[in-house]
């Protein structure tokens, strides 16, 4: 798949965003079945770059990502020194 998608596990995961031969690429929103979720920035499938976590309370944390995995959180005071932007829009209703 190429452009635009949703990818759903039978478990409640799913993928709402931007595919480059059958991988998250771009910018997508990722949510588990337990409500977490995280919208920000794919490469090669994995989570890459900034990215915003939202926990099942519904606290989100700014951060970055490298490979699939969260290298350190982003303060807001460090995110309004930063050209921390994202796409606005939510992925999932």
């Amino acid at each position: 798949m190429d452009g635009k998608g949703v990818l759903q596990w039978r478990d409640g995961r799913e993928y709402r965003g931007e595919f480059v031969k059958h991988k998250r690429e771009g910018f997508g929103q990722f949510k588990w079945a337990d409500g977490r979720s995280y919208r920000g920035y794919w490469e090669g499938g994995k989570q890459q770059g900034l990215g915003i976590f939202t926990n099942f309370g519904g606290e989100e944390k700014k951060g970055e990502w490298e490979n699939g995995r969260r290298i350190r959180w982003i303060s807001d005071h460090q995110a309004s020194r930063m050209d921390f932007s994202l796409p606005s829009q939510t992925l999932f209703s």
